[in-house]
């Protein structure tokens, strides 16, 4: 083996004066490569070389992981290293993973989604201390950070509503620390509030190491405007909830899943204005999600959504976190100003929206129906889909299609979802090792994971047909085409792990563990009802029929059962609309 070499660091610059007192160092030890190459003796057919890198912002740490490894190459143990990584590798499989028989091709786009996904979170195993996670950039593992490449290692949006979800059925402790990379940086949130004049965590849509907006200098006005991502990170906390129910996370001060929801809310009911007129609450100069609607734009329906059900959270868990929900913020949450054509029954994707001209850049309409699960009728649903496919840039990201591919699949269009879902990911995949490209010409970020995030929810969410509701965990699934067999392996829901397998005709669900925090869970499909007993207990259900998995118990009952009742009063409204309308002409 070479001989070991030692380089230390800084980073180039402190991020933030305010947050960061000083650079962060990093130490580096490492084998170096031969100078003269690598070469095999005259009668050699085969030799291995080895070379370990180390590093850490921690000079022990990474001195102590560098030396464990030479130890290990000097007593010719090089088959450890391998045999370590496959070990390992299985045990993150067998945690979860999603299995198909009948197409060889989509099983291997689906490992390797979840590969590139996986390896970019903290490991599951580690001889190394826990620290703080500094979150997932669009482009992976960040390639040192160069501007405009990559988005230089940044963390946006994309983690908490394309990538988290499928991390989430699967691993919620790594959910979990996708979440305390928010929090950990919350007084950046407390200050960029204060800096325009607001109250509660306002998160910045480019973040880094301390928190702070790190979007160029080139953008300022998604820097001011593009402000959905604070409602972004309270629904993947309402998922983390639903899927989890994490009292300690709700209620203890050192990990502030409570508090985080609170204050959330609190910066939507400081952000929304009352109109008059309207009689309505309206949040004005925004950037949606469709980032071609430059500069800004007021009343994104996206926008407006999100910021509705951060409210309707912080309202749902406050008997668990003790933090009183103001009435005027439950004003605000259930009177928002929805743009809506009563004549072509669809959302407009803000006011003064023109459907009929203009051109989006990705999916923002959509995302009302999922993940957000906004009460719509079907008619609604169907026309938001078409309308805003016919007029999505050919050029646009990949996530887009997935959720139109989850969409029609919801309204058993299956060829529609087909072409869709193969739209979704075989034009922005790259062989031989299935890399994802931010657009189908290869062009944008490299290894791109958000791409990845969404085409692995068109499979679990799309023909895995789960909804993970505040309340319950629903199935409705679909096989998907070309193959013979679907399964889930250790799926999480409250505790509790299942394996999902599904052919044509039927799907069962077993028992795998159950939770330790006496949760009683019942099922329900096609009027049978019964409670899941434990370990073994199997449910067969007929294809197309809905199963519904729910807690006995329901956290605050009282303003669940507001909540639910409000969403219906919000859809029973839209429907009268639309009689009026069809009544008039």
């Amino acid at each position: 083996m070479s001989t070991p070499e030692f380089f230390d660091g800084t980073t180039k610059q402190v991020e933030n004066n305010q947050f960061e007192s000083e650079k962060l160092k990093v130490y580096i030890y490492y084998t170096p490569l031969p100078v003269d190459g690598l070469e095999l003796n005259e009668n050699e057919t085969t030799k291995t070389f080895v070379f370990v890198t180390s590093m850490d912002t921690s000079n022990q740490t990474a001195k102590k992981s560098f030396d464990y490894a030479t130890t290990l190459i000097n007593e010719n143990r090089f088959d450890y290293f391998y045999e370590t990584q496959v070990q390992l590798w299985n045990q993150i499989w067998s945690n979860g993973r999603i299995d198909i028989e009948g197409d060889e091709d989509l099983q291997r786009q689906i490992n390797s989604a979840y590969y590139y996904l996986l390896s970019s979170l903290p490991a599951l195993h580690t001889k190394s201390d826990k620290k703080q996670f500094y979150g997932l950039s669009p482009g992976s593992l960040s390639r040192g950070g160069k501007l405009g490449e990559d988005y230089g290692g940044h963390s946006f949006w994309d983690t908490e509503t394309w990538m988290y979800p499928a991390i989430l059925m699967f691993y919620p402790t790594l959910a979990k620390d996708i979440l305390s990379y928010r929090i950990a940086l919350k007084d950046s949130a407390i200050d960029n509030a204060i800096i325009f004049n607001y109250t509660g965590w306002r998160f910045p849509w480019e973040s880094a190491r301390t928190g702070v907006d790190v979007t160029p200098e080139c953008c300022p006005e998604v820097r001011l405007y593009q402000m959905h991502i604070t409602g972004d990170i309270a629904f993947a906390a309402r998922q983390y909830v639903s899927a989890t129910r994490d009292m300690d996370w709700l209620t203890s001060d050192e990990q502030m899943g409570g508090q985080l929801i609170h204050e959330t809310a609190k910066f939507w009911a400081s952000r929304a204005v009352y109109n008059n007129n309207r009689q309505k609450y309206e949040i004005l100069t925004v950037l949606p999600p469709d980032e071609d609607a430059q500069p800004f734009k007021n009343n994104s329906v996206y926008t407006n959504a999100i910021a509705s059900l951060s409210i309707d959270l912080a309202n749902r868990v406050s008997c668990i976190t003790n933090k009183i929900v103001p009435s005027q913020w439950l004003d605000v949450a259930n009177n928002l100003y929805f743009p809506f054509d009563s004549q072509l029954q669809i959302y407009l994707e803000y006011e003064h929206f023109n459907i009929q001209t203009a051109k989006i850049k990705q999916a923002d309409v959509v995302l009302l129906d999922f993940p957000l699960m906004w009460p719509m009728n079907e008619t609604v649903r169907r026309n938001n889909l078409l309308m805003y496919e016919n007029i999505t840039r050919d050029d646009g990201p990949a996530m887009t299609w997935s959720m139109h591919a989850v969409g029609f699949l919801e309204l058993n269009d299956i060829a529609k979802a087909e072409h869709l879902f193969r739209r979704s990911y075989q034009t922005y995949v790259r062989p031989p090792f299935n890399v994802w490209t931010e657009a189908r010409s290869g062009v944008g970020a490299v290894n791109f994971i958000t791409g990845a995030g969404g085409f692995l929810q068109s499979v679990l969410f799309g023909y895995g047909g789960i909804r993970l509701r505040f309340e319950q965990l629903e199935f409705f699934p679909t096989l998907p085409p070309g193959t013979n067999t679907f399964t889930f392996y250790g799926l999480k829901y409250l505790g509790s792990t299942f394996d999902v397998k599904m052919d044509s005709k039927q799907y069962e669900l077993s028992v795998i563990e159950m939770n330790n925090q006496n949760i009683e869970l019942s099922y329900d499909y096609g009027g049978q009802q019964g409670k899941l007993k434990g370990i073994n207990d199997r449910i067969s259900v007929p294809i197309k029929t809905r199963l519904t998995i729910r807690s006995i118990d329901t956290i605050c009952k009282e303003t669940t059962n507001k909540a639910i009742t409000t969403r219906i009063q919000n859809l029973l409204m839209q429907l009268t609309m639309f009689c009026i309308y069809l009544f008039r002409h």
